[in-house]
Formats: C-alpha cells, sequence, structure tokens
C-alpha cells in the first residue's frame, strides 16, 4: 500500500472515531444512568412533569431585527445546552438547516424559560406555566419544586407568585418629577410628575395607581437608545406617546425628532417590571426625556 493510500486510510478512520465520538458524547453518555445531568437535561426533565413554561421572548416583538440566528452562536457555544437540545428534537450534530436553527432557538427559549437554584443538594425549580392560551399578559401562578442531579422531579406545587410576560417598565427608568428624576420603582401614590394633557403642555400630575408584576423567567425587555442619550428599557408592548410600541420600532426611527441608534433585546434584572397612572386627560408621563403611555390608561386608538 503506498502511503499517500495509507494515509488517507488514516484519515478516514480518523473521521469516522470522531463522528462516533461525537454521537457517545451527544446521545449516550449525557444519559447514562449514572451520569449527573446537565442543567439543559434537567430542565427538560422539569418540562416534562410540569408542562411547558410560558415564553415571552418574541412576544409583542414583530420587528425583524429580533431573529433566531443572533442568539444561534450563543447557543452552540453552550455544548451542553446545545447537545441537550439536539438530542431531545432527534436532530444529528451536524450543520443545521435554517428550519432546524429555528427548531433549536425556540427549545433554547423554552429552557431559559425555567429557573433552576442550587439548594446545596440538587436544585429548585420555578417556572410559569403556558395555561392561558393566546393570553401571555395574563397573571398565573408559578409553579416551584425540586429536582435531584440525575433529573428526578418531586414536591412540584403551585407558587403563591404570580406572573406573566412583561408589560411595563424595567425597575430604574427614570420618571421625570418637579424634584428631579425619580426610579418608577420609587414612585408612589400621591406623588407628583410631569404629564403632558392633550394641549401638549408640560403640567404636573399626581401619581393615582401605581402597578408592579413578577416577570416570567427568561422574560426579556427592550432597550431603546435614542442617538442624543436618552434610553428607555421596557416591555414590548408598551407605547411610547405616540402610540407605537417599544416593541415595534426599529432603529433608524425617529422619537420626539431623533433617530433610534440602538434597538435590542435584555434580560431584566429585578425580575419586576413597574406602571404608574398620572391624573390627567392622557395618561402620559416622561422616562428620561422619552414621553409614555400608562398601561393603567383606558386605551385609546394609536395615532
Amino acid at each position: 500500500m503506498s502511503f499517500s493510500r495509507r494515509r488517507r486510510v488514516a484519515l478516514g478512520v480518523t473521521v469516522v472515531l470522531a463522528a462516533v465520538l461525537t454521537l457517545l458524547l451527544v446521545y449516550v453518555f449525557p444519559v447514562l444512568p449514572f451520569v449527573p445531568r446537565s442543567t439543559a437535561d434537567l430542565k427538560y426533565g422539569v418540562i416534562d412533569v410540569a408542562g411547558d413554561p410560558l415564553v415571552c421572548t418574541g412576544w409583542g416583538v414583530p420587528n425583524g431585527a429580533f431573529t433566531p440566528e443572533r442568539d444561534y452562536p450563543r447557543i452552540v457555544a453552550d455544548a451542553p445546552t446545545y447537545a441537550s437540545i439536539l438530542r431531545h428534537k432527534h436532530m444529528p450534530p451536524v450543520a443545521l438547516t435554517a428550519d432546524q436553527i429555528v427548531i433549536v432557538y425556540r427549545e433554547w427559549l423554552k429552557l431559559e424559560a425555567v429557573r433552576l437554584s442550587w439548594n446545596g443538594s440538587g436544585y429548585d425549580f420555578e417556572m410559569t406555566p403556558d395555561r392561558i392560551g393566546g393570553h401571555p399578559e395574563a397573571l398565573r401562578n408559578n409553579l416551584q419544586g425540586n429536582v435531584d442531579l440525575f433529573g428526578h422531579v418531586t414536591h412540584v406545587r403551585e407558587s403563591a407568585d404570580m406572573s406573566a410576560c412583561p408589560i411595563c417598565l424595567a425597575a430604574n427608568s427614570p420618571i421625570a418629577t418637579p424634584t428631579g428624576p425619580v426610579p418608577v420603582s420609587k414612585i408612589k401614590v400621591g406623588m407628583r410628575v410631569w404629564s403632558v394633557p392633550a394641549d401638549g403642555v408640560g403640567v404636573e400630575a399626581t401619581v393615582l395607581e401605581t402597578r408592579t408584576r413578577l416577570d416570567a423567567p427568561g422574560s426579556r425587555l427592550v432597550r431603546m437608545v435614542l442617538a442624543d442619550g436618552r434610553e428607555i428599557t421596557a416591555s414590548p408592548l408598551h407605547r411610547i406617546g405616540d402610540g407605537r410600541p417599544v416593541g415595534w420600532l426599529k432603529i433608524g426611527d425617529e422619537v420626539n425628532g431623533v433617530r433610534i441608534a440602538t434597538l435590542e433585546l435584555v434580560a431584566d434584572p429585578s425580575g419586576r417590571t413597574y406602571d404608574l397612572l398620572p391624573s390627567g386627560t392622557t395618561g402620559e408621563y416622561w422616562v428620561d426625556g422619552i414621553l409614555v403611555e400608562s398601561t393603567l390608561f383606558a386605551r385609546r386608538p394609536s395615532r
């Protein structure tokens, strides 16, 4: 046998061995009875017992800028999670088609919607169940329980906490008041804020009502930054003063005459969103110089 032929044979054997090893790593080793499961596999175990979680990412965001392709490299980089998704969806560990990438992305969002917390010997889990079809903004009791390192799920029960997809503002959103900006999480009923009546002239208004809601695990907010530095972080369906939902905006659109420079989906570090209702005829107030509508105000048609 010539040297070149032996080299081709050796290369072929190496490729076959690499393929076999990959299949073992993805499909066999992770599910052996004595092997602790990855966090992704533990989350799949929770979903198998408790049902699908509520997935909020993408809800209220028809904007084409938010696509699976943006997160896919990050998913692949998390090898245990990526392998778990491939295994559960019976996909081969090879280059995927565009349709398969969408499937992987949706599965990843589902796993992101299950929260695990280490308890010393296993994990406590919490998730918002997807049980109110077509109404992701409707509050419902969370589910919680335990899952051990091998995926055994126990003590599944309803939590007193109620959550849903977010519809309000991030906790640190600066609200314009006569005494200076105040985080929306610190706004109380009876405080004074700046509002805008129908004639467009700024006036002081009294806060009539406030609201805080617990976000479903895995929820994302939209962070919008204008070219002049003003910014807002809110749920996709929170409307700015002209009636447009934040999640419907695109980079390059104008808000208050200023171009949008940055638009991105971000996690909500506080896990809660907030809103307020000012007195007056419009329900509008200012967040970092950006006029927004209150979700507590009776909705009027978009202008």
